[in-house]
């Protein structure tokens, strides 16, 4: 009887290690399975000009209103006094009238607002 009792112990044993083996086989190769999300997604290099576009906007939408990007001169922040220019546009109010940010100088549109 006890011989009995042993066998099937090692086989309950035997059998839960192989189910326990081909659960964990089956986890690791379901979630290491991602071809088919990564199909999708463009490996290409972005060009410098169009990064350059990218982080220099040629209009900023405010609150208060459309600034449009003119070439800067040398001299653009003498034109406005000192509480109608801001250096960061999220500061903007309805005095501004310039923004100098990303090395340019934004105008506002008067028929924006």
């Amino acid at each position: 009887m006890r011989v009995k009792t042993r066998t099937w112990g090692v086989a309950f044993l035997a059998f839960s290690a192989i189910a326990f083996a081909v659960v964990i086989t089956n986890s690791v190769f379901a979630s290491s399975d991602t071809s088919g999300e990564s199909d999708s997604v463009t490996k290409a290099i972005i060009p410098d000009n169009v990064l350059e576009e990218l982080n220099h906007p040629d209009k900023i939408y405010t609150k208060d209103g459309l600034f449009i990007k003119k070439p800067q001169s040398l001299h653009d922040e003498d034109k406005f006094s000192q509480d109608e220019v801001v250096y960061d546009g999220s500061k903007t109010t309805n005095k501004i009238k310039a923004i100098i940010q990303y090395d340019a100088t934004y105008i506002k549109e008067e028929d924006s607002k």
